[in-house]
């Protein structure tokens, strides 16, 4: 335990033993696609230019062509470097005058004759392996047409830091940041398609690029190893978001362009960070369906807090499963719906299934009766997710009343069944390249704040009685919805406080063993491999550290 915590206390050094122990990247492949690398240049460092090149040099894989366009450098010795490559392999071009990124990069692509192009920028390096990989993955999947790999960074004296062990394919995360970045490849047919490179997204055109391409795209694939190495120098953007404000202004630029008119962007929570605001229709009525236990102080705290949402076309109806009549009385004088379901013994899904089946809303939120809104917004948050057609079920942002993340999403595979995104973490910092504080794809949500259309519950049977009637009621349903072809999302902009005790732990209240056994059997594909999570990240805690 004691490592565990020192690992998780010290991410470079944690980084730095997993790629001693674990990473192993060799492959052997002889044939395949050949796979053309596009780097526009423009006066980086010469010796970071060289490793560049060699990176591409070095490749295991050998059918391989380097397209150079370098645009207009002012060092003499970059263009040297570049005039005395001599292998047939790398072809270079020298634009007359200097055009931006965008030009040079289709400069690049013009030289191209490969059946995939790979982009790799003029001061990082790729692993030696990388090529082999998406070689062979476009073998393996031959549908495949847009494909990138994990990440890391690279300082000047080659010491690996700051790993990126990304989700698949996410089309809800792209929105919010661009998590593909290195290493992208896509057909070279699909990247004509889409019109190449657009100078007017300069600083941030590999994202506009990637936005148009994943529209296209018919088989989009990740390769969960480290084969990019990101060059991390003062006043890069691998040293931080905040040093390039032009791309991060290009990058809501590309991504306004790309969404319009069917939604709008804001700026995220963090710097780089972006909020998709989509329509909402006047019909989106909300039934906030909130099952009590009894307790009449824990119900109050949540009504007063619901009194001060902003969106007002909701009605609450309160399922009493509770043993007197406290809570009948103590709504007799309020705006909300009561049904008894008094002196029954407990079954999550028998209830909320009974109180989903009396409303006739077009939006169901499953609430906990000990959660309080923190904000007005919160309720649109949800609401502006679930009205969308390819949209399941949503989940908000959970905080204990000591500050602390109790749910970011649920990842499928932790402890052996499932556990909560970056639980116990403080909850006014961002974790893991911000995915506490984005919008993004998750497997399942928790039945604490669940937002889903009537429609799509009725589809996905609603919760199941017999199976889970205490237990991963919830997951279930989420994981039903997604089969179904739904996503199930995530949200850090509905934040709700959660009063429930901060101690407690599943060694506490562990769920029944025939509920985990019946979860384990039915749902064990996707607790082997969360399709939302990285195979490289830890099992046993919750804080998306290295295993």
């Amino acid at each position: 335990m004691r490592r565990l915590l020192r690992l998780a206390e010290n991410p470079a050094r944690a980084y730095r033993r997993w790629i001693r122990r674990c990473e192993d990247n060799r492959i052997a492949l002889v044939s395949g696609p050949r796979i053309s690398v596009l780097m526009p240049v423009c006066d980086p460092p010469p010796a970071c230019l060289a490793r560049a090149i060699e990176s591409v040099r070095a490749q295991t894989y050998r059918d391989w062509e380097l397209c150079i366009a370098d645009d207009a450098s002012t060092s003499s010795a970059v263009r040297d470097l570049l005039a005395r490559l001599r292998d047939p392999r790398i072809r270079v071009t020298f634009c007359p005058r200097r055009g931006g990124i965008s030009s040079a990069s289709n400069a690049a692509l013009a030289l191209a004759s490969g059946e995939f192009i790979a982009l790799l920028d003029h001061d990082d390096e790729l692993d030696p392996h990388a090529l082999a990989h998406l070689a062979q993955a476009v073998l393996d999947e031959p549908q495949a047409n847009l494909l990138y790999s994990d990440e890391d960074k690279i300082d000047l004296r080659g010491r690996r830091f700051d790993p990126f062990f990304k989700p698949d394919w996410s089309p809800d995360l792209l929105l919010s940041e661009n998590y593909v970045c290195h290493l992208l490849a896509a057909r070279r047919a699909l990247v004509n398609q889409a019109g190449g490179f657009r100078p007017e997204f300069d600083g941030s055109q590999d994202y506009d690029l990637t936005l148009r391409l994943s529209a296209l795209a018919r088989r989009i694939v990740h390769l969960p190893r480290v084969l990019y190495h990101w060059r991390s120098v003062p006043g890069s953007a691998a040293a931080g978001a905040l040093n390039k404000p032009d791309a991060i202004a290009a990058a809501g630029r590309a991504l306004a362009a790309h969404l319009a008119p069917a939604a709008s962007v804001e700026p995220g929570l963090n710097p780089g960070r972006w909020r998709v605001r989509y329509p909402i229709p006047e019909s989106a009525r909300v039934s906030i369906i909130i099952a009590s236990g009894g307790s009449v102080d824990v119900l109050r705290t949540n009504l007063d807090a619901l009194a001060a949402t902003d969106y007002r076309n909701y009605e609450i109806v309160v399922i009493d499963n509770s043993k007197s009549s406290a809570i009948e009385d103590f709504l007799r004088d309020r705006p909300v719906r009561y049904l008894d379901w008094r002196n029954k013994p407990f079954n999550y899904p028998a209830i909320n299934n009974h109180a989903a089946a009396q409303c006739d809303a077009p939006l169901l939120l499953f609430l906990n009766d000990d959660t309080e809104a923190l904000a007005p917004g919160w309720l649109t948050a949800l609401v502006e997710h679930a009205c969308r057609p390819e949209v399941g079920a949503v989940g908000a942002k959970l905080i204990y009343p000591d500050g602390r993340i109790q749910h970011g999403g649920v990842v499928m595979g932790l402890y052996g069944h499932c556990g909560h995104a970056f639980k116990g973490l403080h909850a006014a910092r961002s974790h893991y390249f911000s995915l506490s504080d984005v919008v993004r794809n998750v497997s399942a949500v928790t039945g604490a704040c669940l937002m889903t259309r009537a429609a799509v519950f009725r589809e996905a049977g609603g919760f199941d009685e017999a199976a889970f009637p205490v237990a991963f009621n919830d997951i279930d349903l989420c994981l039903k919805i997604g089969a179904l072809g739904y996503r199930i999302l995530y949200t850090p902009h509905a934040q709700l406080r959660h009063h429930e005790a901060f101690s407690k732990t599943a060694e506490d209240l562990p769920p029944s063993a025939i509920e985990l056994a019946r979860l384990r059997e039915k749902w064990k594909d996707v607790i082997a491999r969360d399709p939302y999570y990285n195979p490289n990240l830890t099992t046993t805690r919750e804080d998306y550290g290295i295993e």
